[in-house]
């Protein structure tokens, strides 16, 4: 068997992990194709990482003694855990996460929620396919949006997007408008890992 070149070895090697990424790719395509979601990936612990809690963690920072608490996607709960004790915390997910948890799936349906001053979606966004709706839709019920996105400045290529699951694909200056058509000023709280950190208030 002859011995092949080192730089054509390289580029087989580089084939075949293309490859290997190729199922996941096209799973989340056709996922925001169809504006579904992976409840299968978040029903199990081993999609949730520790290092996540540091992006949630910031975006409470903000949320002051006495608030009403609206988490969506709230994961492994982490803001129940950061919030002053005199907060009162809701949350929903896509899955069960404990007795209260209202489940919900954001490609499907919205629902009245409580009247709260705070809502949250921390790592959230970018596995909803229409970020615009939802948006709207909570600011019925609040006063303040607290938001984490990866957004398309920082994240550029679908297939990154994808890999990652993403199905959404927002600009900076997406988030912006959607903000400014439903009367809301935008304050970038800052960033964690690239990706970028917003409190969306209602204009008083």
């Amino acid at each position: 068997m002859p011995i092949l070149p080192l730089e054509m070895k390289r580029r087989i090697k580089t084939i075949l992990r293309t490859i290997k990424k190729f199922p996941i790719t096209w799973k989340y395509r056709l996922l925001k194709l169809f504006g579904h979601s992976d409840a299968k990936r978040w029903s199990k612990s081993s999609s949730f990482y520790e290092s996540w809690d540091e992006r949630t963690k910031k975006l409470v920072t903000v949320i002051p003694e006495k608030s009403r608490v609206f988490e969506f996607g709230a994961g492994r709960l982490v803001v129940e855990d950061v919030l002053p004790n005199s907060c009162e915390y809701f949350h929903s997910d896509i899955v069960k996460r404990r007795e209260d948890t209202i489940v919900l799936d954001l490609n499907k349906e919205l629902i009245i929620l409580p009247e709260v001053d705070y809502i949250i979606f921390s790592g959230v966004l970018e596995y909803v396919k229409d970020v615009n709706n939802v948006l709207v839709h909570c600011t019925q019920f609040t006063q303040h949006i607290l938001l984490s996105y990866a957004i398309c400045d920082e994240f550029l290529t679908k297939r990154e997007r994808r890999q990652n699951g993403w199905i959404s694909d927002l600009y900076h200056q997406d988030l912006i408008n959607i903000a400014r058509n439903v009367d809301c000023d935008v304050v970038v709280l800052g960033e964690w890992n690239k990706q970028r950190l917003y409190q969306l208030s209602k204009v008083k």
